[in-house]
């Protein structure tokens, strides 16, 4: 029997070159809830996916650190996208209106006001 083949939309990802992060995760979002977010939240609620953005695969362990190592040893070349699932984001990132604390975001301005 001849091995299935594999959907387009995994071809057209398999050709894909990614060069923004942006794109991966965007990339990976329409796989995972196309293709995973329904067995995941069932199966692996609140655990964390490592989605392959090549080969669409999902990879599931209970921390970030064991979803990615999982991943790159099926695929060491893959491109990943992280999801917690069950939740909206993997991580929570803040942000503070000190100015202290907005040193390196000034440093950005100055540098780009230089140029």
């Amino acid at each position: 029997m001849p091995a299935p083949r594999p959907q387009e939309s995994e071809m057209s990802n398999m050709l894909r070159d990614f060069r923004n992060p942006a794109e991966i995760a965007k990339v990976g979002q329409e796989i995972y809830e196309r293709k995973h977010r329904a067995e995941l939240e069932r199966s692996a609620n609140a655990q964390f996916a490592a989605i392959d953005v090549q080969s669409e695969e999902a990879y599931v362990a209970p921390t970030p650190d064991g979803a990615i190592a999982k991943g790159r040893s099926k695929a060491p070349g893959g491109l990943f996208h992280l999801i917690k699932v069950g939740a909206l984001g993997a991580f929570r990132v803040s942000y503070t209106s000190n100015a202290d604390s907005d040193w390196i975001f000034r440093q950005e301005r100055e540098s780009v006001a230089q140029n």
